[in-house]
């Protein structure tokens, strides 16, 4: 679980720091509308990454937090319990938030297509 965590957080490390040499308004104007599209996606992505984080951060702080009320060596039954109904919840929530930004994406995309979005 460390390995993912440090994968997936170098991996949004390595996107935020090429998002931020893209994000100069001058750059911008001079890319082609495709690339201009590009960098928007990014920028979408990288709000997806980051959300998705805060998600994964609130649901162990509350998860734990809730369930988990004297530390031991072991878990006990009740605080499994507890455990696996808050993520199952957390899923739940997860899936339908997802699907929504998803949806919302989508009609974004098509709506600045539409329109020609760009920078200039």
């Amino acid at each position: 679980m460390s390995c993912l965590r440090i994968s997936f957080t170098l991996v949004c490390y390595n996107l935020f720091s090429r998002m931020e040499e893209l994000l100069d308004l001058e750059k911008l104007k001079s890319l082609t509308p495709e690339q201009q599209d590009q960098v928007i996606m990014g920028v979408k992505q990288h709000a997806a990454i980051t959300n998705a984080q805060n998600l994964i951060t609130d649901l162990s702080d509350k998860c734990t937090h809730k369930c988990i009320t004297s530390p031991g060596s072991s878990l006990s039954n009740g605080e499994k319990q507890c455990l696996q109904r808050c993520m199952d919840r957390f899923m739940d929530s997860w899936n339908l938030v997802s699907q929504t930004l998803q949806k919302r994406l989508q009609d974004d995309l098509a709506a600045g297509s539409a329109a020609g979005g760009s920078f200039s």
